[in-house]
């Protein structure tokens, strides 16, 4: 599994030669028609370079990921919304974008659902978590509410479903504080056969403080600080003589 963390603010995206795997394949990705539609109806220019630079930054990546032409790279989507590779069926794949945090994650093993939310401040946060989550515990701490929402979007996310069909399927532990886990996901094979939980994110440079959750069947819990390594210097992902680079932390 491969996870990436991108800053959509700091930097354009330049796809070029990558300093750890070679060239990149031949072929710039480019906004659909969709998408520049999508874009164009955004009130605010910096959501709109967001939400286009988000797009590009995942046909890149991916494109990597396979040793493929970004700009060849087909992107489908299921009638739920969930989103696959028609020509790479054995690559399961999942996103989110929050603010200009952009997670991106991509298994092998089989489906799989991230979420990220950048932290700040909800009003009547439990209420609203509790219309699409009824199992709330009436007793639940106004700071599970980040945490368990990250967790119940990456759940449906992975099976698929959406909030508004897969919700009722989940099963959420909630810990002392802000800890949630995933109890298991009905109706998708043995309950108990899903992993999952909600992390923080430290700050980290321009990035804020967050909450990211991945979900995963068949395989044992995935520790996103273990993926994204901090630690570890940022890859970059640059255009020689062109703009600033795209950083992605891994």
């Amino acid at each position: 599994m491969d996870a990436w963390l991108v800053d959509l603010d700091e930097h354009a995206w330049s796809p070029g030669r990558h300093p750890h795997s070679g060239a990149l394949p031949r072929g710039r990705a480019c906004a659909t028609p969709e998408e520049n539609r999508r874009a164009a109806e955004f009130t605010h220019a910096s959501a709109a370079r967001r939400f286009l630079r988000a797009r590009l930054a995942v046909r890149e990546l991916l494109g990597e990921r396979l040793a493929v032409s970004p700009a060849g790279l087909r992107i489908a989507r299921t009638t739920a919304g969930k989103p696959y590779l028609p020509d790479h069926p054995h690559l399961h794949i999942s996103w989110s974008r929050s603010d200009q945090l952009l997670l991106l994650a991509a298994a092998g093993t089989g489906p799989i659902g991230v979420d990220i939310e950048w932290l700040r401040p909800m009003p009547a946060a439990l209420d609203v978590l509790a219309t699409v989550y009824p199992a709330l515990p009436v007793t639940a701490d106004p700071e599970v509410f980040l945490p368990a929402w990250t967790l119940l979007e990456a759940a449906v996310k992975a099976t698929g479903l959406g909030l508004s069909r897969g919700a009722k399927d989940v099963d959420l532990a909630l810990g002392p504080g802000s800890a949630v886990s995933l109890r298991g996901i009905a109706g998708h094979g043995p309950p108990d056969a899903w992993y999952g939980r909600a992390e923080p994110l430290a700050a980290s440079g321009a990035l804020p403080s967050a909450v990211a959750a991945v979900v995963t069947r068949g395989r044992p819990p995935v520790s996103l600080n273990r993926l994204l390594r901090r630690d570890r210097p940022a890859r970059t992902l640059a255009s020689p003589g062109g703009p600033a680079p795209f950083v992605v932390t891994l």
